[in-house]
């Protein structure tokens, strides 16, 4: 039987967390699903964890050479059978009854995509209060109900975190697919073609998938990932129709300003956090429009890089003046006088 699903999973050495994620699929309230997974030239146990599910509904593929996560998913939408796509990192997982609300909100509003809000795991725990709604909050304002997406919308706001569902036809029909060229930012630039392309979203406002944020992943690193969503963000610049979608352009030299100005930002804060005073030196030779904005910031590094290394310069001292004269009269043997 058709899966009403196809769960498509790009995986690249994942092994400690790809299981969790497939088993958050098997346990979906609704059943009429497939996974596909694309092993991306893991060189762990990635694959091996995969296979050893003995489940019909789950299928594994493997690239000849790692081609990054874009065009891992693009290898398994090919292969999905489903009328919905499903996206899922290999190193999330979602709430059991997922599928079925997603779904459930599509038939009700005749929806292309369907996309909920994010539940942030930092370091494996789980803060009840840190959704993607709630942390952007100042941004987004209160979402308290489901609401439709539109492109200028999700610009302006950012959405393009988000992990929908999309329905296979709209995108076997509008020729849709990930860029492979994007190792950040490939999620923004998905949903906006999908949308610039009539694509008709909405959005939960329950917090159904569960993002795991990890020490070693490519959005840890800010620097990288912001440099790789100016450069996505500057593709999308070169290709939309300014004609057709002028306010969308518009919302996109607005986000790319915001990014670049994160990006400064990032290379600013980054050698500061690590103690690079002579990085940040140089950094705001390059760019002395920074220092203004970070001169408390940069003042209280500048305290503590100076003065700690100074303060523990004068212990050292303090201390060998302290052995020196405790050490014996040169001549002497140190021991105590015979009676």
């Amino acid at each position: 039987m058709k899966p009403s699903v196809s769960v498509i999973i790009p995986a690249y050495n994942v092994e400690a967390y790809l299981g969790a994620a497939i088993d958050s699929v098997l346990a979906q309230t609704r059943r009429d699903i497939e996974i596909v997974i694309v092993d991306d030239g893991s060189t762990d146990r990635t694959v091996e964890v995969a296979e050893r599910y003995q489940d019909p509904r789950i299928r594994v593929f493997k690239n000849e050479r790692n081609a990054g996560a874009s065009q891992s998913r693009n290898v398994a939408i090919g292969h999905a059978r489903g009328e919905w796509v499903a996206i899922l990192d290999s190193d999330d997982w979602w709430a059991e009854t997922r599928l079925e609300r997603l779904l459930t909100l599509a038939e009700a509003h005749g929806a292309d995509i369907v996309g909920d809000d994010i539940q942030l795991v930092k370091m494996g725990e789980l803060d009840a209060q840190a959704t993607f709604f709630q942390v952007h909050a100042h941004r987004l304002g209160v979402i308290d109900k489901p609401f439709e997406l539109s492109a200028l919308r999700m610009v302006v706001d950012d959405y393009g975190v988000l992990k929908p569902i999309f329905r296979k036809s709209f995108l076997e029909e509008k020729g849709l697919r990930y860029n492979p060229a994007f190792k950040t930012g490939e999620d923004f630039d998905f949903l906006l073609r999908a949308l610039l392309a009539s694509a008709r979203m909405v959005v939960s406002n329950e917090a159904l998938y569960y993002y795991r944020a990890r020490g070693g992943s490519l959005v840890a690193d800010p620097v990288k990932c912001l440099a790789g969503i100016l450069e996505m963000a500057d593709a999308l610049l070169r290709t939309v129709d300014g004609r057709t979608h002028a306010e969308v352009v518009r919302a996109l030299e607005g986000f790319r300003a915001w990014k670049h100005d994160e990006w400064e930002n990032a290379r600013f804060r980054v050698p500061i956090r690590h103690g690079h005073l002579l990085q940040c030196l140089a950094l705001a030779r390059e760019n002395p429009a920074q220092l203004p904005r970070y001169a408390r910031l940069t003042a209280e590094r500048v305290v503590l890089l100076v003065l700690l290394p100074v303060l523990s310069c004068i212990r050292f001292l303090q201390s060998g003046r302290r052995q020196r004269r405790a050490l014996p009269a040169p001549g002497t043997s140190g021991s105590a006088p015979a009676s």
